[in-house]
């Protein structure tokens, strides 16, 4: 069993990206002192400004993923989009909360939707 399997299928209104990320990290890595700011609307251009405004507040930039470690996805363009990296007997995946599909998932890493490209992935501050 792996860490993520338990924030698999969670409503997106529920946790949304942010929430669910944020509490993987409280529960499963002790990173209790990690909050994101809530978004006030559900809007790509709004989600794009509270993670470029505050990523650094959080993680920088790593070359290698590993297990835990954030995953930032442009959404149309816009870093817009967070996620987990899961590394699974040697694949790797992204744990998301996704609104379009209703509830989180843990995607291959290759097989992500085409609305999302992997920007980077970044060690937790």
């Amino acid at each position: 069993m792996h860490w993520s399997d338990s924030y698999i299928d969670i409503p997106h209104d529920v946790l949304d990206c942010a929430q669910l990320v944020e509490r993987a990290l409280h529960e499963q890595f002790g990173r209790i002192d990690i909050h994101f700011p809530r978004r006030q609307a559900d809007d790509l251009a709004h989600r794009s400004a509270l993670i470029t405004a505050n990523q650094a507040d959080f993680a920088k930039w790593i070359e290698e993923p590993v297990d835990g470690c954030g995953v930032l996805m442009l959404a149309r363009g816009r870093q817009a989009h967070i996620g987990l990296y899961c590394l699974i007997q040697g694949v790797p995946y992204v744990l998301h909360s996704d609104a379009l599909f209703g509830s989180s998932m843990r995607q291959p890493l290759a097989r992500l939707p085409r609305c999302y490209r992997v920007e980077g992935f970044y060690q937790w501050l």
